[in-house]
């Protein structure tokens, strides 16, 4: 069995945690052989060779003691530096580093997992899916707001906008997808590039960045189909419709994993999740029918879309850190449910007769 000392419940996780816990204050030295001892009793999935060669590793001036100061350095040195100057492995840096277990401790469920998430972490593929789209959709703002000179509401550029998802123009499927990167003044941008950020880098660095930014653009497609059928006057902007897809897949992750999390966890994650939706969603529907500027109103049905399919992308996308026939019934029903709404939204486009008439120019 795994001990789990360390690494669970309110025990120190980092280097600084546990110096501190031994020590009777900041300038207080720590013999080498002591704590090694120490580092062997917390960090014991690691060998005691390893922890040996670490923990001198760490006693840069060969004094035979330990300081904050040096636990300082080594945690800011880069990992390869330390593995080649202590000549151990490069997994077993990770255990030192600080913020990855604690991703692992919030987003993983099982022990074992969370035990062995901060030496398996390497960075490799970065989460940076969320921060591009991010990124992009910065650009974006800054590039129509700088040709317009309106950087609080809405530029008249967006509007016209090739990107943006126009009722007129719903034949360039492009516009399904690429609204996402537009959006309706400082206030929406900033609201959603926080919040995809907040959520979505975390969740890529126990997922993988290719799974939550697969929901992401699930939520978007979802949000503007939607909005085509329930809304198809409307002119569409933002990408919120990801963004509830990343909080409503923290309730997907919740049902696959919720056996073997808390009852404190579940409960934190699905209250907060439903606030924020609440919130949100009620803000959004108070907007869309308000008179706003340039005739753009917020489309809410697009925020509902997005957080379906949050729930169904995350219930086939995120890891599942267990497996059971319940789980394997949502699988299925998530993925039919998915692509069932998208077809038959497609041919409801090309087919229902009600539309504005499409134009080109």
């Amino acid at each position: 069995m795994t001990d789990n000392k360390g690494f669970t419940g309110d025990a120190p996780s980092t280097l600084k945690e546990i110096f501190m816990v031994h020590a009777d204050g900041e300038n207080t030295r720590i013999p080498v052989s002591r704590f090694r001892d120490i580092m062997e009793e917390e960090r014991s999935k690691l060998s005691d060779e390893t922890i040996q060669k670490l923990t001198y590793y760490m006693d840069k001036n060969n004094d035979g003691f330990i300081t904050l100061e040096e636990i300082n350095k080594l945690e800011k040195e880069d990992a390869r530096t330390v593995a080649k100057g202590a000549g151990v492995q490069l997994e077993a840096i990770s255990s030192f580093r600080r913020g990855i277990d604690v991703v692992g401790k919030y987003y993983l469920t099982k022990e074992q997992q969370k035990l062995m998430y901060s030496d398996q972490y390497d960075c490799c593929p970065p989460p940076i899916g969320i921060v591009l789209l991010s990124l992009a959709q910065i650009a974006v703002y800054i590039y129509y707001s700088a040709t317009s000179g309106e950087w609080v509401w809405i530029s008249p550029g967006v509007v016209t906008s090739p990107l943006t998802f126009l009722p007129d123009r719903r034949q360039e499927a492009w516009r399904f997808l690429t609204y996402m990167l537009v959006h309706a003044g400082v206030e929406h941008v900033a609201f959603n590039v926080i919040v995809q950020l907040v959520l979505g880098v975390p969740l890529e660095m126990v997922h993988g960045p290719f799974r939550v930014v697969g929901i992401y653009l699930g939520g978007v497609i979802a949000g503007s189909l939607a909005t085509s059928i329930v809304d198809p006057n409307v002119i569409l902007v933002g990408g919120s419709g990801g963004v509830y897809a990343l909080m409503t897949a923290q309730i997907a992750n919740v049902v696959l994993n919720g056996d073997v999390m808390s009852a404190c966890s579940r409960v934190i994650r699905v209250v907060v999740v439903l606030i924020l939706l609440l919130v949100d969603f009620g803000y959004a529907v108070y907007r869309r029918f308000e008179n706003t500027v340039s005739s753009v109103n917020v489309a809410f049905a697009a925020h509902v879309a997005g957080a379906v399919a949050g729930v169904t992308l995350g219930l086939v996308l995120l890891k599942n850190f267990k497996q059971s026939l319940s789980d394997k019934v949502f699988f299925w029903i998530a993925i039919i449910a998915y692509f069932a709404f998208v077809i038959f939204a497609v041919f409801w486009n090309i087919f229902y007769p009600e539309y504005p008439p499409t134009t080109y120019g």
